[in-house]
This record gives structure tokens, sequence and C-alpha cells, in this order.
């Protein structure tokens, strides 16, 4: 696995049913999650409505890749 690969969670399920409600990086509102959905040209953002700065789904998995720690 490259240093790219160890850095960013795949691709789940959920962020290709994400995808067709996705936004460029400039589009998202605030309350939107920045988690981003795919790898790149243009780089596309969930825009889940959240509270914080991800959705319920991409908080849990960035919990779970950082062990448990912090937003």
């Amino acid at each position: 696995m490259n240093k790219l690969e160890t850095e960013f969670a795949p691709a789940s399920r959920y962020d290709t049913e994400r995808l067709p409600f996705a936004k460029r990086l400039e589009d998202l509102q605030p309350g939107e999650c920045i988690w981003p959905i795919n790898s790149g040209g243009p780089y596309l953002f969930c825009a889940a409505k959240t509270n914080g700065r991800y959705c319920p789904h991409h908080k849990a998995r960035l919990l779970q890749k950082r062990g448990g720690h912090g937003d």
C-alpha cells in the first residue's frame, strides 16, 4: 500500500450512493459534509446535511480510521 492509500479511506457503497448529490468544494454550504467521495478531477464532496464537518456515516469512518479519537 502506498502513502496515498494509507491517508485516504477507500470509497464505500455509501460514497457511491452520494455521488448524484455530491458537490464541488466551492459549492458546499455550511452544514454540509466535507468528506471527499471521489479520487479527483474535479474532487467531489459528500454534501449530506450535518451539524459538524462530517455526516454521521463519514464521522464514524473517520473515528474508526483514527482509532476512535476526535472529529
